[in-house]
């Protein structure tokens, strides 16, 4: 078996990375290239937005006077809102202000800070304007829509929340030679996240988690719901042998 050399090259430049793992044994490349891929995109924990409430405007399609965004279109905005947490929550940040300015993220305030702090946000035109609201912020995995979410919170309007850190992920597979041998695979990933994880620490963490559920193949236990159900079945079994053991010849009516 050909033993791997992880990240015989690799470029980083912020939220980009390209990685090459070499050599790999024929086929391995697919394997290894399409697993980390899937768990990258799908399985990778991450923070997003959840609920958001206007203490002035409850309603999704109203406006809110001297503002020049609508309620709906400071949502959207407000979606894009990134931070580097990955435990803990659900998390509480908001903004109150009034007068003519524009707000970014670097303007809101809470328990944790936005990361991509050039965030636009809103306008308020009027030196009359007011503008506050609050928006929750949770720690999850993959996509999760408003129906999914058994709690509701009074006052805030749920949002769609795509909880996943990572933006896009290429895999290539090249042939590799190793001395004469040309019958070996070189694994080329490219990552891109949003920011709130480095590329490195997301191949590291996909391979972690693929480590893991590879493990409890190693492990020779079985599930806890498959045992439990094999002990109702062997005493349901066990108490018809012993009924029929004890049914008298006479009740056969042989």
């Amino acid at each position: 078996m050909l033993n791997p050399i992880f990240f015989t090259q690799k470029t980083e430049e912020g939220n980009y990375g390209k990685f090459i793992i070499e050599p790999l044994p024929q086929g391995f490349g697919q394997s290894m290239g399409h697993a980390l891929r899937r768990t990258l995109l799908s399985s990778l924990k991450g923070v997003a937005v959840t609920n958001i409430k206007f203490n002035d405007s409850p309603h999704l399609f109203s406006v809110i006077p001297g503002v020049k965004e609508s309620v709906l279109e400071m949502m959207l905005n407000l979606k894009q809102l990134k931070f580097d947490v990955k435990e803990g929550g659900p998390y509480k940040v908001s903004f109150e202000g009034k007068g003519a300015k524009k707000i970014f993220a670097k303007n809101i305030e809470g328990e944790i800070k936005p990361i991509n702090e050039d965030l636009y946000i809103a306008e308020m035109t009027d030196d009359k304007a007011k503008l506050s609201f609050e928006v929750i912020v949770e720690v999850g995995v993959g996509y999760s829509t408003v129906e999914d979410r058994e709690e509701k919170k009074t006052g805030y309007i749920p949002v769609d929340a795509f909880f996943s850190p990572i933006r896009k992920v290429n895999i290539k597979v090249e042939e590799a030679r190793v001395g004469r041998k040309g019958n070996s695979d070189r694994l080329i990933i490219e990552v891109e996240t949003d920011g709130s994880i480095k590329p490195v620490d997301a191949i590291k963490e996909a391979a972690e988690l693929l480590t893991e559920y590879f493990s409890y193949l190693l492990s020779g236990k079985d599930a806890p719901e498959l045992k439990k159900q094999t002990s109702a079945a062997d005493e349901k079994k066990e108490a018809i042998d012993k009924k029929l053991f004890e049914i008298i010849i006479d009740e056969l009516n042989l």
